[in-house]
């Protein structure tokens, strides 16, 4: 009788501890890196995303994106913000140190929405957009993990378009967005 309550108790143990080891009915949450591995998705847009400043499109097929930060436009110690919400809304809050005029209730925050179609984002600026040179934009980003964060490209400027008034600067130049790969 005892190896019986012996070996009913075993068994009773290894059960739970199976059960504790097996699902337990919720999932962790994917890291930012592997929502992005395969690039631009909607999976991967969502969450808050950190403007740290704008730098020239790079042409180099070996480092293709965004070249180094400009040292005029480099906002890495008070970033932008920009929160890509899961109902396809988003809000921007402008850097710290972007020139005065782009901190006016009437441009900050900008508050629109956005939409991935394929490799495409389209964003519209719906509330507080008056600073934007263009109320709806259609971009290709570039992401790309680098180190602890996750890197995007947009490949054009649009919320910060207004920082500078060099024609030169606005066709050539991206706004650069980081957020952690974790």
């Amino acid at each position: 009788m005892k190896n019986k309550v012996f070996i009913a108790m075993t068994a009773a143990v290894a059960m739970a501890a199976l059960t504790a080891c097996g699902d337990s009915g919720t999932s962790s949450a994917k890291s930012k890196a592997t929502e992005c591995a395969n690039g631009l998705s909607a999976e991967c847009l969502q969450g808050t995303w950190s403007l740290i400043g704008i730098a020239p499109i790079s042409t180099d097929p070996a480092n293709p994106g965004a070249g180094e930060i400009m040292a005029n436009f480099n906002y890495s110690a008070a970033p932008g913000v920009m929160t890509f919400n899961e109902d396809g809304s988003f809000q921007f809050d402008v850097p710290q140190g972007a020139p005065e005029g782009l901190k006016t209730v009437d441009c900050n925050p900008v508050y629109g929405t956005w939409s991935v179609s394929e490799a495409s984002l389209t964003l519209k600026g719906t509330t507080n957009s008056v600073c934007l040179g263009q109320k709806n934009i259609t971009v290709t980003p570039l992401i790309k993990p680098e180190g602890a964060v996750i890197k995007m490209s947009l490949g054009a400027l649009w919320l910060m378009e207004n920082a500078t008034d060099e024609v030169s600067l606005k066709s050539t130049s991206t706004e650069v967005f980081t957020i952690s790969a974790n």
